[in-house]
């Protein structure tokens, strides 16, 4: 694969991982994030926690999620649950809108 492909894939998913992790929260309804990266492995996104987490801090700095500490109900060590906000659910609609669009574009093109 040449320089140029590699920088385009990680600038795809960059965005694409933004809304994968905003679909699999509203699905579930709060997850935590070794759940998340569970999940996406499974569906095949891979990720490290070194990956994830940041992502999270991000998104619930900019308001998209809200996050608690379960400290009674998991067996173990407490964790720290992610659940959408009012606004990042406005905005997991917007972005499902676009990625859903930008789909309909490439396939169009793709059909000559």
């Amino acid at each position: 694969m040449s320089a140029l492909t590699d920088n385009w894939k990680t600038q795809i998913r960059k965005g694409y991982l933004d809304l994968c992790i905003l679909t699999l929260i509203r699905s579930r309804g709060r997850v935590y994030g070794f759940d998340l990266i569970e999940q996406l492995t499974r569906a095949g996104l891979p990720l490290k926690e070194g990956t994830i987490y940041p992502l999270l801090n991000r998104m619930t700095a900019d308001g998209l999620l809200g996050a608690t500490w379960d400290t009674e109900n998991v067996k173990g060590h407490p964790r720290k649950f992610y659940a959408l906000t009012r606004e990042g659910s406005r905005a997991l609609d917007e972005m499902s809108e676009e990625f859903d669009r930008m789909v309909r574009i490439h396939q169009k093109l793709a059909k000559g």
